[in-house]
């Protein structure tokens, strides 16, 4: 008796039958804290009265309230992060609004930065992990695994991040592909004309915190890597949400998240002018961490900071259905084993400990 081959495929579950994945390079992007309530609702409006000018740090509130206040969360939302809402939602999934029933919830006890970066990258929480000290990842990262597993250059998986620490969060081993984190120069023989004044001018335009340098200069040095060089993986991760927040300064967290949006947009316009990139590139958005829900620890996050174990994920690409704002309950691990199935391949075979791709973030087949 003859059997179809769709039978053949549904009787045997045969991995060939499924739909190839349309996806051939990934873009990771992480925003240091950047709370849901600004994510989803714009500006808190719990800073709107004068007398929580001194809990906000708002130096200018008229000028705030007029350029990022709105009635309803979603025009507030809008206003604050224009090409995320009106452009890049609607094209993928995006996570964790309780206002839909979704979360995405930070699964390591302290909640802060390298902890969460870690969980990120290797999809679990690592217990060795428990300071923003200056150590390597105790396990290889989904980058390392897809370096390998690929067999790619040293150019091939790049990180340009805001934070000095990524020189060590990105990897278990020394150097294995291009990072360039915090106060540092792209070296000679990787410079494009474009990178030239970046290098110079990161020395010249300093921010408060001398480990974070302005995420307008590591944005501008990513772009400019991905035109020369095309890389597989991509991590660009964003600082300026969470120190602004640590100094107690809300206007420039709103202006460093609108920053953040036009970073987006920039990213955006760069892939679309690329072939390499043009309608073959998924990307993930996500963070480390949350912060305090109220006047008093907004400024803050840990375990012992209500609020901080709350984060938001998104997913945009030519894999993922066009869903927008979905339900259901996520973790923060879940971005590392989904940037490994978008490339074809298994990081949980690899490293057990890690949990399950975002089911969501992929059609159905």
């Amino acid at each position: 008796m003859r059997i179809s081959l769709m039978a053949a495929c549904v009787l045997m579950a045969l991995p060939v039958c499924a739909a190839p994945l349309k996806t051939e390079r990934v873009v990771l992007i992480t925003i240091d804290g950047l709370r849901l309530q600004e994510f989803f609702s714009g500006m808190d409006p719990m800073f709107l009265p004068e007398e929580t000018k001194e809990k906000s740090g708002i130096q200018d509130l008229r000028g705030i309230t007029e350029r990022f206040w709105r009635e309803t969360p979603e025009a507030r939302r809008e206003v604050l992060l224009p090409f995320f809402w009106g452009e890049m939602a609607k094209r993928g999934v995006v996570l964790g609004n309780p206002a839909k029933g979704g979360s995405v919830t930070v699964t390591n006890i302290h909640k802060f930065s390298f902890p969460g970066y870690a969980e990120i990258l290797t999809g679990t929480a690592q217990p060795r992990v428990w300071s923003n000290g200056k150590f390597r990842s105790p396990v290889p990262t989904v980058l390392e695994f897809v370096q390998q597993e690929l067999k790619l250059d040293y150019k091939g998986v790049a990180a340009f991040c805001s934070w000095e620490i990524f020189n060590w969060i990105t990897s278990r081993a020394e150097d294995p592909f291009y990072t360039n984190a915090g106060y540092e120069a792209v070296p000679v023989e990787l410079q494009t004309p474009g990178m030239q004044p970046l290098n110079d001018l990161q020395f010249k335009m300093l921010t408060p915190w001398d480990s974070v340098r302005f995420d307008s200069i590591t944005s501008r040095l990513a772009f400019e890597y991905l035109k020369a060089n095309e890389p597989k993986v991509l991590l660009l991760s964003l600082g300026e949400t969470d120190d602004w927040g640590h100094n107690r300064r809300y206007d420039r967290v709103l202006h460093a998240a609108q920053l953040f949006d036009e970073i987006l947009k920039e990213l955006w316009e760069t892939l679309e002018s690329l072939e390499a990139y043009r309608g073959k590139t998924s990307i993930i958005i996500t963070g480390d961490h949350g912060r305090g829900l109220t006047l008093e620890d907004w400024t803050n996050h840990g375990r012992e900071t209500p609020g901080s174990e709350h984060i938001w994920t998104a997913v945009i690409g030519p894999d993922t259905p066009a869903q927008g704002e979905v339900g259901g309950a996520y973790t923060q691990g879940q971005a590392a084993p989904t940037l490994a199935k978008f490339l074809g391949l298994d990081y949980k075979a690899y490293y057990p400990e890690s949990t399950e791709p975002l089911d969501v973030a992929f059609a159905a087949k």
